[in-house]
């Protein structure tokens, strides 16, 4: 995924040399992953210098049955970022559409012949238009049935990306979406400096956090159904902190600093709406520390022991987990517990379980254009942003709020020990480089390198809260790859490969070539050739019917990465079970 906390500490090299073959737990061969389906060719191309034509990738489900029913999208990729409308200019008489958040809901009626829908994909910009038709067969006496992407190897399944029912069943008992909010705030406090936490009341329970969540997410889309405090508020999708369930548990053993991501799901919504936790044995900042790596390699050493002790036998995943789905399910919900509860501040103060912030992913409007009157005018609907739970103005309580999504690289150079690439900022947003823009200094982080989205607000820059698709055009097609072309393997070292939220979300090129040194190593130059290219990543940040190309390369990263991570902070040992897919 991911989901995708964007932005973030830059990892260090992985260590390409190839990986000696290990033993993997026996298993039942995978089914293969479907390709997905290719839409339709266009009925009318579009204007020629166009370099990518809009896609739609059609919903997967072709058979629906009489009396049920049906949701699915309608939003449309463009690579280059065009503005894009999409219309449905057929439907039956029993469907709805919402332009807003791209859904089609429709109650299957037995006269609906098809073709069914009819979609109008069109450009401001240019002169011609896409027609798309949708036929489903219409089946009786059928209930439905989810389409589930199919099985992937034990690494990916019992280590990587845990998203089966049944191993997720035990966790979601003990860590309902209200229950972690709530201690997520509490974990949160000891980033706040000891003299303003003096002043902190009681801490704020489950029920309030949620509706600050929701408060936030509907500022993010513009949508009142998200919003509480609306007449409009959607309470069946979202009224019920419960009716969220986690849907994908992702032990990140790759990263500079390692983490849990936990990705809840409004279930009872019918467009997608995430939640992703990144949950930590250590508290960012605090205190300052004269060495500035002690409290990653702790937070590393601590966080991949409790991966190696819950998750893994022998280096490598558990073999009898491959089968009894509900005894890993204990272990997921214990490894949680354990990390949550995790308390050693006695020893060192920032040695506690901590949820460094939520990152929120949702298909609600913030994607999406709007004319004057608040009608849909163009875009895909899509939106990313990212709350914390900081003090309040009166340093009486806490509260979730958006807050500016961290930066992404915009130029890289070598690390100061010339060992591996790091980010700084592009000249633009760097104050002692001459080609400075005034203003733009305030989107650099310059101990990091990274440079945030940049919104406008009276005129001048500041942190973007929001990112989409249809925003920070000049940045995402100039600014941020004057210097640095976004398929450059060296993005892929840092967090969210180096991009912003959606452009991670929607590129079609996959990972750095690990048989090129100098993708990792300035040493070695600089890389020969750009990552390759791949089908249409399509906003997956957990696989639903079908996997995407890019998510099956960025799990064998993972595993690449996890691999060098244990043996480093755990032993060698811990990942004699692993191999590197991509070392090859």
């Amino acid at each position: 995924m991911s989901i995708w906390a964007c932005g973030g500490k830059p990892a260090p090299a992985p260590q390409p040399p190839a990986v000696p073959a290990t033993h993997t737990p026996a298993a039942a061969p995978p089914a293969p992953a479907p390709a997905a389906p290719p839409a339709p060719a266009p009925n009318a191309p579009f204007a020629v210098g166009d370099a990518h034509e809009p896609e739609y990738v059609p919903p997967a489900q072709t058979h629906v049955a009489v009396g049920t029913i049906v949701s699915f999208s309608t939003a449309v990729i463009d690579q280059d970022l065009d503005e894009t409308r999409v219309d449905v200019t057929k439907m039956p008489k029993t469907a709805t559409f919402d332009p807003i958040t791209q859904t089609v809901t429709w109650q299957v009626a037995a006269d609906d012949k098809p073709p069914q829908f009819e979609l109008t994909i069109s450009q401001p910009e240019r002169s011609k238009s896409i027609k798309r038709e949708l036929s489903f067969e219409l089946t009786t006496g059928r209930t439905k049935q989810a389409i589930v992407a199919p099985p992937q190897t034990p690494v990916i399944e019992t280590l990587l990306l845990i998203r089966s029912p049944n191993r997720l069943a035990q966790v979601n008992k003990d860590w309902p979406l209200d229950k972690l909010l709530q201690v997520g705030a509490e974990t949160f406090r000891l980033q706040i400096p000891e003299e303003k936490r003096k002043t902190l009341g009681a801490p704020i329970d489950g029920a309030t956090a949620y509706q600050q969540l929701l408060a936030g997410l509907a500022e993010t889309h513009k949508n009142p159904r998200l919003d509480p405090k609306s007449p409009q508020f959607d309470k069946a999708a979202f009224g019920d902190p419960k009716s969220w369930k986690i849907v994908a548990f992702r032990p990140r053993i790759d990263k500079a600093w390692t983490e849990l991501r936990v990705v809840y799901q409004a279930m009872n919504a019918k467009e997608p709406v995430f939640a992703m936790f990144r949950l930590r044995p250590v508290v960012e900042y605090v205190p300052a520390l004269p060495r500035p790596d002690e409290e990653r390699d702790a937070n590393n050493k601590i966080f991949l022991g409790m991966v190696a002790k819950h998750l893994m036998k022998d280096g490598g995943p558990n073999p009898a987990f491959v089968k009894d789905e509900a005894a890993e399910g204990k272990e997921v919900s214990a490894l949680m517990t354990e990390l949550m509860t995790f308390d050693d501040t006695k020893t060192k103060p920032y040695l506690h379980g901590f949820e460094i912030g939520i990152a929120l992913e949702a298909r609600m409007g913030g994607g999406s254009a709007r004319n004057p009157d608040g009608s849909y005018k163009s875009g895909d609907a899509w939106g990313w942003s990212a709350m914390k739970p900081f003090q309040t103005l009166d340093g009486k309580t806490q509260a979730y709020v958006n807050v500016a999504i961290p930066g992404f690289w915009t130029a890289t150079a070598p690390s100061k020990d010339g060992k591996t690439w790091v980010p700084v900022c592009a000249p633009r947003f760097n104050p002692l480089d001459p080609k400075h823009e005034p203003g733009f200094e305030v989107l650099c982080r310059k101990t990091m390198g990274f440079v945030d989205l940049p919104a406008m607000k009276d005129g001048k820059p500041t942190n973007g809260k929001v990112d989409a698709n249809n925003l920070y055009f000049e940045y995402k097609k100039q600014w941020m790859v004057d210097h640095f072309p976004l398929e450059d393997g060296r993005r892929d070292l840092g967090e969210e490969n180096g991009m912003t939220c959606s452009q991670c979300h929607i590129r079609n090129f996959g990972m750095h070539d690990y048989g090129d040194p100098a993708n990792v190593d300035p040493s070695k130059g600089t890389p020969k050739a750009p990552n390759h290219a791949i089908g249409t990543l399509n906003f997956q940040i957990i696989p639903g019917p079908r996997w995407e190309d890019f998510t099956l390369e960025f799990l064998a990263h993972q595993e690449c990465r996890g691999k060098m991570m244990l043996s480093q902070f755990v032993g060698a040992d811990a990942a004699k079970g692993l191999t590197c897919p991509l070392a090859k």
